[in-house]
């Protein structure tokens, strides 16, 4: 199972953390997801039915800007 750490620098308060979160759980082949807000990041177990790009433009979508590591 891949797993992906995303680099999200917009990442600045428990909301933002919150909607992350939530957008992560929202989607569809994300198996376990994890932010920490301290380092500006997030984890995300997945299925390699959805790549780390197409995570990467979700939370874009939603205002996140965020790089796989």
């Amino acid at each position: 199972m891949p797993e992906t750490t995303f680099h999200i620098p917009t990442l600045q308060t428990q909301d933002d953390a919150d909607a992350v979160m939530f957008e992560l759980q929202d989607l569809p082949c994300v198996n376990q997801a994890d932010v920490n807000l301290a380092e500006h990041t997030a984890w995300v177990s997945h299925t390699a039915m959805i790549s780390a790009d197409d995570i990467a433009a979700k939370l874009q979508e939603a205002g996140f800007e965020a790089q796989p590591v």
